[in-house]
């Protein structure tokens, strides 16, 4: 009697889910005929919800500050990290977020900083569209970044519309390699704290963290460490199975916590239980829990409580007649023995690799191009892509029909999405793993070829990155020689992002495709990949690469003017890495053959001489003249300067001695050739020297105006 009063209950309740109308005609059952799988439910994640709202409403009470909060949700693939926050998406929204997000790729983790520049877009494009605060917010912004928004806009290309066009102003601040990484995530946090408030917080979930860069994460880390951002809420997504200690990832968690600004929310999915599954069955069939208990006990024993496998399981059997709509009895009937006895797949990708299977060729086709890209693609790339004449159907066209049987989705960029990762590797195994790097290759060279040059700027990475993975399969030596080109121009273009990691990794691919006959025929080539290349690696403090690439440069160098970045290279890195015996011994001999004798062992009469020098060509100038100074154009004497001005960073820390001989020595330069960047560090380091070796404090603080002058 209870079991009947609770399935009454459960029909007076949901009339329009378990009581279909009898008496009507057939075609009314049409919806019924089809499964209801509800993405809109979150089945048995009440408290995974409850947390996260909770979360929300600290960081937008305006009581709560000077900490900030990032959420991380961890679990297998499928479990439905991802559906829980796109399922608090809009209750998000309702309560005055703006809410942006960015995914990491498998396949895009050499394209830098993707995921976040990505979410940042849509963020600055939020603002622009925010009609009612537009005025406070580009005031804000301007405010905010000055005309150094001009450094992040090339970034983010929504900015731009949020930024005075700036016509004319002071040039921006040169700068690389860590100074240019710190620079962009210090404008990144001006300008998301510039616009959150406890009104209008920012929830930032970025998924998929497993497969971030190395770039993301520091930058990821910055953002969440900034006690100042208090009202900006970090939601992260991560697969706990394909992480462990030792990974990035965890090594950015770990320096989070360390830090100790920041509240570290941990969530975990697991699979569904019985309990839930047989609540997905009751609404995907429109039935009575009660009645579909056997079907669910099979589902679960087949799939583990995956929520993904079961819902594609559960279409399988639809697919193949196990699971059917009885037209005469209204309702979904199966074979359950059948079912119990069915072979399945391992797991989600071979299940989803079958139905992919039943797809006509064309989908079949633009369903391996679009997975060769990862789980998304710009429908620009694949239109280009279209162009080439040896491609008779329409790549768009066809995963049109992918996006009508739900297996992608059409997303703002305009965009192909695959609606779960799983889909996305389900495609890629349907190209033969024999065949994926002629495969890659064949698409890259279509994209290269069939693009304009504006185009290949604008993708540059996603083209090189194709190219690469089938670079294997490239015969033509000359063809090499080209791509190796473009892997330069996508390792500069990295390197300014900050993005020092996918730089070395372009680099080091372009590397590999020169052979030691290409130092005589593409000579500045080679240089230019070896040299770029030490750079990065030294950013990344990797010494033992540093110093194999320097090497195979000064080695192959045939003139100092060949060797010279190798040596300035060399020169940072060994100091860098408490080698300053090194760093001394190679800039010295450096200096020699430009002309700039300094002696390796320093004494008292020394340091007299070059101050006397020093005095007397100040003399022969007005502090009018001073600053009125010839920019420096001799080459070697630029050179020398820029050696000189790292010496004296380790002279100042190791060999005080050499710290005013090296400074003098700048500013007699200065004076006999001319200024340039570095001429304001020595004077200022002059100013310093003059004052702690002849105790004159009026001069010392004159040089030193003088160096902020310039």
């Amino acid at each position: 009697l209870e079991e009947v009063q609770e399935d009454l209950q459960l029909m007076m309740s949901n009339p329009e889910k378990f009581l279909a109308d009898s008496s009507s005609a057939i075609g009314s059952t049409k919806n019924y005929q089809s499964l209801n799988i509800r993405t809109d439910i979150l089945y048995d994640r009440e408290e995974e919800t409850s947390t996260l709202l909770e979360v929300f409403s600290q960081i937008s009470s305006p009581s709560c500050t000077n900490r900030s909060r990032m959420v991380l949700i961890s679990g297998y693939s499928g479990t439905g990290k991802s559906s829980l926050v796109r399922k608090l998406e809009h209750e998000f929204i309702r309560r005055g977020a703006r809410f942006v997000s960015g995914k990491f790729d498998e396949m895009q983790q050499i394209q830098p900083l993707s995921a976040i520049m990505n979410a940042l877009n849509e963020y600055c494009n939020l603002l622009a569209h925010d009609t009612v605060h537009i005025d406070r917010n580009r005031a804000a912004v301007e405010e905010a970044l000055g005309s150094e928004g001009q450094v992040l806009a090339a970034l983010i290309p929504n900015l731009s519309r949020l930024l005075a066009e700036t016509i004319g102003g002071p040039p921006l601040a040169e700068v690389s390699g860590r100074e240019a990484q710190h620079r962009l995530a210090f404008l990144i946090r001006l300008l998301l704290r510039s616009t959150c408030s406890s009104s209008n917080p920012i929830v930032l979930f970025l998924d998929d963290l497993q497969w971030a860069d190395t770039s993301s994460l520091e930058l990821m880390r910055s953002l969440v460490t900034d006690a100042s951002l208090d009202k900006m809420l970090v939601i992260g997504c991560y697969r706990d199975n394909e992480v462990g200690p030792g990974h990035p990832l965890f090594d950015c968690l770990d320096a989070i916590r360390r830090y100790g600004r920041t509240s570290l929310i941990s969530i975990c999915t697991s699979n569904l239980n019985m309990t839930s599954v047989n609540a997905l069955m009751s609404d995907a069939l429109r039935m009575l829990p009660r009645a579909t208990w056997s079907l669910s006990e099979a589902v679960l024993q087949k799939t583990g409580g995956n929520a993904l496998f079961v819902t594609e399981f559960l279409t399988s059997l639809r697919d193949e007649g196990l699971l059917r709509y009885s037209l005469t009895h209204r309702k979904w009937e199966w074979e359950i023995d059948s079912i119990r006895s069915r072979m399945i797949a391992n797991n989600v990708v071979d299940l989803m690799t079958a139905k992919l299977l039943r797809l006509a060729p064309e989908v079949h086709q633009a369903l391996r191009v679009a997975s060769a890209f990862g789980a998304h693609c710009l429908e620009e790339v694949l239109q280009i892509y279209d162009t080439d004449p040896c491609h008779l159907s329409s790549t768009v066209a066809a995963l049109d029909i992918a996006v009508a049987e739900g297996l992608m989705a059409k997303v703002d960029g305009p965009a192909y999405r695959f609606s779960h990762d799983q889909i996305q590797s389900a495609a890629y195994k349907l190209i033969l793993e024999s065949e994926r790097e002629s495969f890659h290759l064949h698409v890259g060279k279509s994209l290269w070829q069939q693009s304009s040059e504006d185009e290949i700027d604008e993708y540059l990475f996603v083209i090189v990155d194709q190219l690469h993975r089938g670079a294997c399969r490239i015969s033509d030596h000359e063809e090499e020689i080209r791509l190796a080109e473009l892997s330069l121009t996508a390792g500069r273009k990295a390197a300014e992002m900050s993005a020092f990691l996918p730089a070395s990794a372009y680099l080091q691919a372009g590397i590999g495709l020169i052979s030691d006959g290409d130092w005589e025929w593409h000579r500045e080539l080679c240089f230019d990949l070896y040299n770029w290349c030490a750079e990065m690696e030294y950013i990344l403090g990797k010494f033992d690469e540093v110093k194999a690439h320097l090497e195979e440069v000064i080695k192959k160098g045939r003139t100092l003017r060949e060797k010279l970045r190798a040596y300035y290279t060399f020169v940072q890195s060994s100091g860098s890495f408490s080698n300053t015996g090194d760093a001394f011994a190679t800039a010295l001999m450096v200096l020699e053959n430009l002309g700039e004798s300094i002696p390796a062992e320093v004494t008292e009469f020394d340091v007299q001489q070059e101050l006397l020098a020093t005095q007397a060509l100040l003399r022969t100038k007005t502090e009018g003249e001073l600053l009125q100074l010839k920019p420096m154009s001799d080459i070697d004497k630029l050179e020398a300067m820029r050696f000189l001005n790292i010496l004296l960073l380790y002279a100042y820390a190791e060999r005080k001695e050499h710290f005013p001989i090296m400074s003098c020595r700048m500013v007699q330069l200065s004076l006999t050739y001319g200024v340039c960047k570095y001429s304001a560090f020595a004077f200022g380091a002059y100013g310093g020297s003059i004052c702690g070796l002849l105790g004159d404090i009026s001069n010392a603080y004159r040089f030193g105006k003088i160096a902020l002058t310039l």
